[in-house]
């Protein structure tokens, strides 16, 4: 136990079970289905838990802060090479790295096992990355850049969910197996790389037409490349998100595995308070993370008031009641440390079933005295059996208004959907069985859950390969979409073909534009000097000219002495 959390007791609701049957009890009673075993080969260096244990059984008994130690030092070069666009690692470069060490990680362990079909980049420079693992599944990140100089990666947890919400595509497909915490942070790891690339590629650009129009003041002098990647990848990823596809819960172990070397300031150097994880509501797991992380924020996926409801729109509800929820709940706003303060609740309002005023009454009164945010997302159109439909404007803004005045005012935002025409809103990933064993998706979900301001894109195809050809697949758009609140749904990928695997990542905007570059004052003093020294140098000629030709015509006389 560490940190704030060590300060403030469980909730009742279990508390009481620890008396009686001991930690234990911490996890569900009932026995419940584990996700399908996935066939992998080789580990990725990011993969914390395997490295370390690698190293463990290397070192031998009694070694584990030595092996911790070169776990963090591995892991740190691993990223520095992923910046830079290098396909492994230079274990000779780490110093005082054991023998065995040398030798048996280049055999059991790959600086990546995933590799990146297809990146998708919308008008506004988000970018959706579609995500081949090793045994062919496939998987999507969504990386979201701020003017505020955030950027924000919403990362999966699992292929698919089990979870079965009714209003979301993905829920209705199961759970088809857990990312190890190697798979998940080497999406952390493409994003980064994919924007130190895309940086690189511009400044080159840039430099290139400086010099063709000499303008050499426009590029940084004296600046190598290797401290240009490092200071581009500090800032290519300063948020992360648990909200795409899975329930990160539902994997917990390899969820937390990856919390420490993605805030170790020698790794990925993401703040823990920058860290959110999101979840339907499974109450042990959120007690757990609470303990072990106080600082990492906590996303509810509450979608209802009361339990009757929630049964109907999220059927896993009834493993977890609401009441024993809201204990969970006020356990992590109570351990919560200054980083962080409140959570957010998601509220995917449908048409017709929970978009009622009384039914927000019965919210506003369920989180009364609560330090939250309530997210509305109103409904979009998905092919799941359910046939829920959207709600009206009028209903969502009445809701809100309830939640915002008296007595609850609670502090209330509406995420504002666009990209229904392409299903790239909210709750509209759908995925299937690809022909390969993989996934395939109609589109992506994406947001910022730290962003209340909402902007709105559209979707544009990048080139991934060196010809320049775009890499997406037959139909597949992969698509982003406006949020106006603080939360982000789930994501997913469309690759339901046969794709090549791009060996390059490069961004291409869709038509060309002509940018004037502003001339320095000190190239324009110096011009304007130059032509005043030139307009002086041209009279004084003229008039010594004048001089020479009036002494030769002799248009002067000289006066002497005796004349006068």
């Amino acid at each position: 136990v560490r940190g704030a959390g060590a300060h403030a007791a469980p909730p009742p609701v279990v508390s009481a079970c620890i008396s009686r049957r001991g930690p234990r009890c911490l996890e569900p009673r009932r026995t419940a289905k584990m996700a399908p075993k996935r066939k992998l080969g080789r580990h990725s260096f990011f993969d914390a838990p395997a490295l370390l244990a690698f190293l463990e059984k290397g070192l031998g008994v009694g070694k584990a802060d030595t092996a911790e130690r070169h776990r963090r030092t591995i892991q740190a070069a691993a990223v520095a090479a992923a910046d830079r666009g290098l396909r492994g690692v230079d274990l000779s470069s780490i110093p005082n790295l054991p023998g065995f060490a040398r030798e048996g990680l280049c055999n059991e362990f790959a600086l990546f096992t995933s590799t990146v079909e297809s990146v998708q980049v919308s008008i506004d420079g988000t970018s959706k990355f579609v995500i081949k693992l090793i045994d062919g599944h496939r998987i999507e990140s969504v990386l979201m850049r701020h003017d505020n100089g955030r950027n924000t990666l919403c990362v999966s947890s699992q292929i698919g969910c089990k979870m079965g919400c009714t209003f979301c595509a993905t829920g209705t497909l199961g759970e088809l197996g857990n990312l190890t915490s190697g798979e998940i942070l080497e999406q952390l790891a493409h994003a980064r790389g994919f924007v130190v690339a895309g940086e690189m590629e511009k400044r080159k650009k840039k430099k290139d037409d400086v010099i063709k129009k000499t303008q050499y003041d426009a590029v940084p002098v004296g600046v190598s490349a290797a401290h240009t990647i490092n200071t581009v990848a500090q800032t290519a990823v300063t948020n992360v998100v648990f909200m795409g596809m899975g329930e990160p819960l539902n994997n917990f172990h390899a969820v937390i595995s990856c919390i420490g070397p993605m805030s170790d300031a020698r790794v990925f150097a993401v703040a823990k308070s920058r860290i959110t994880v999101s979840t339907v509501g499974v109450v042990p797991k959120m007690i757990q993370l609470t303990t072990e992380f106080p600082e990492v924020r906590l996303a509810l996926s509450l979608h209802a008031p009361n339990q009757t409801l929630r049964e109907a729109i999220v059927p896993t509800a009834t493993a977890y009641p609401l009441a024993k929820i809201m204990g969970a709940l006020d356990f992590y706003l109570q351990a919560g440390s200054r980083s962080r303060t409140r959570a957010m609740i998601e509220y995917c309002v449908l048409g017709g079933v929970n978009d009622t005023t009384e039914l927000a009454r019965e919210l506003g009164q369920l989180l009364l005295g609560k330090d939250v945010i309530i997210n509305l997302i109103p409904f979009n159109p998905t092919d799941t059996p359910m046939g829920h439909t959207p709600p009206t404007p009028e209903a969502v803004q009445a809701m809100q208004v309830v939640l915002a005045q008296p007595p609850f005012n609670h502090r209330t935002t509406v995420r504002k959907e666009m990209g229904q025409d392409i299903a790239g809103a909210c709750g509209q990933l759908a995925l299937r069985a690809g022909a390969s064993g993989g996934l395939s998706t109609n589109a992506a979900n994406a947001g910022d859950v730290e962003d209340i301001a909402g902007s709105g894109f559209g979707v544009r195809k990048v080139p991934l390969s060196g010809k320049g050809s775009v890499v997406s697949g037959k139909g597949s758009v992969v698509s982003a979409r406006t949020s106006a609140s603080t939360s982000v749904a789930s994501t997913s990928a469309q690759t339901g073909h046969e794709m090549k695997t791009p060996t390059q990542t490069k961004t291409q905007t869709p038509t060309k534009t002509k940018t004037k570059t502003k001339t320095p004052q000190s190239v324009v003093f110096a011009v304007a000097a130059l032509n005043a020294t030139a307009a002086a140098a041209f009279a004084a000629l003229a008039f010594a000219t004048a001089w020479k030709a009036g002494a030769y015509l002799e248009w002067f006389q000289e006066t002497t002495h005796e004349e006068l």
